[in-house]
């Protein structure tokens, strides 16, 4: 029985941590299409991923996460690698550094 409370806990445990831990962003890619769908993005990026699927029309996701204290890029498995890195290296990993989440408004931190 005392297991059972164990593993209740560490799943509680589990969940807290992975509360707020979300996508920074998502985009969405069909053929011809590009929807930022959760976040934003520097307009500059999305019309270089747009230029990119000019030529190579796919269809998936891109997700932004945080890792560290930068942002990851992951990629449904529909997106070749050489797209992806195609994508990577126009992303502005720079912007992302050291960025904290925003608290939610109303709320001040001190």
């Amino acid at each position: 029985m005392a297991w059972i409370s164990l593993l209740v806990g560490v799943a509680l445990i589990w969940w807290l941590l992975k509360l707020g831990r979300g996508p920074l962003f998502e985009i969405r890619l069909a053929p011809g299409k590009l929807v930022v769908h959760r976040g934003s993005l520097p307009p500059a990026f999305i019309e270089q991923v747009r230029q990119i699927l000019k030529h190579e029309p796919v269809r998936g996701r891109i997700l932004g996460q945080r890792d560290g204290k930068g942002v990851r890029l992951v990629f449904s498995r529909s997106i070749p690698e050489p797209i992806a890195q195609r994508v990577r290296n126009v992303f502005p990993y720079a912007d992302y550094r050291g960025q904290q989440p925003t608290p939610p408004s109303g709320h001040r931190r001190r």
